[in-house]
């Protein structure tokens, strides 16, 4: 899936969906060499304040979920990052052509090999206009560097919808790195949850071993291959 001379992109709405989504992933890519770098488009804290604006206290909160991101990152092995500004669960307010340059300009620069990317089949909007802004960046061959595109389930949002759930087609085995992930995510202090809240420690490990029993492992996280260009 990947190798030390892939350069990997991951294309988040809000910091804490790297951990989540495919944090694991992006540890054993670390382990054999792979360069990674995170992007995230929206703060991920304003829609939890009165007005939905960036007051003082949203703008505390959102220094707070910058500082433990940056905490999460450094255990992932990531020192290549950017937090974007887009208004949480707002995502739909801007012109799609805004996201989607954001998108192109990171892609331009870094040259990905590999993007990781939410699915289209989550409930929060953030995260389906992620996922079409990054389908419309990739519309056309970016170089001869880009060779897949994988969408990547977090467990909050995911499969809440009635129908068009997320059906996943590749599995990472993430069984060496599980313990790992879950000190990353515990980074994000305020964003961890009680069980049965599936933002939790015991929610996460029980879709880790779900997908695991879906691929014949112990801990797996499990993505779609949404495009991949064969270069010969």
């Amino acid at each position: 899936m990947f190798n030390s001379k892939d350069k990997i992109l991951i294309i988040a709405a809000h910091p804490d969906d790297e951990v989540i989504g495919c944090g694991g992933t992006i540890l054993k890519a670390k382990a054999l060499g792979s360069k990674v770098s995170v992007i995230f488009l929206g703060e991920g804290v304003s829609t939890r304040f009165h007005n939905h604006e960036l007051g003082a206290k949203s703008l505390k909160a959102k220094k707070i979920r910058e500082n433990e991101s940056k905490k999460c990152l450094k255990i992932l092995g990531i020192k290549d990052y950017k937090f974007g500004s887009l208004l949480c669960t707002s995502f739909d307010d801007y012109p799609l052509v805004k996201i989607v340059r954001i998108i192109e300009s990171k892609i331009n620069d870094f040259k990905p090999s590999i993007i990781f990317t939410h699915n289209e089949n989550e409930i929060n909007i953030d995260h389906t206009i992620t996922h079409k802004a990054v389908e419309i960046a990739c519309r056309y061959l970016k170089g001869d560097y880009l060779k897949s595109i994988y969408s990547f389930e977090v467990i909050c949002s995911a499969n809440l919808r009635f129908k068009n759930k997320f059906y996943p087609n590749v599995y990472v085995n993430i069984k060496k790195y599980w313990k790992k992930k879950i000190f990353a995510f515990k980074a994000y202090k305020t964003e961890i949850r009680k069980y049965p809240h599936p933002r939790s420690i015991r929610g996460l490990e029980i879709l880790a071993k779900y997908r695991g029993l879906q691929s014949n492992q112990e801990y797996s996280e499990a993505f779609k291959l949404e495009k991949s260009f064969v270069r010969n």
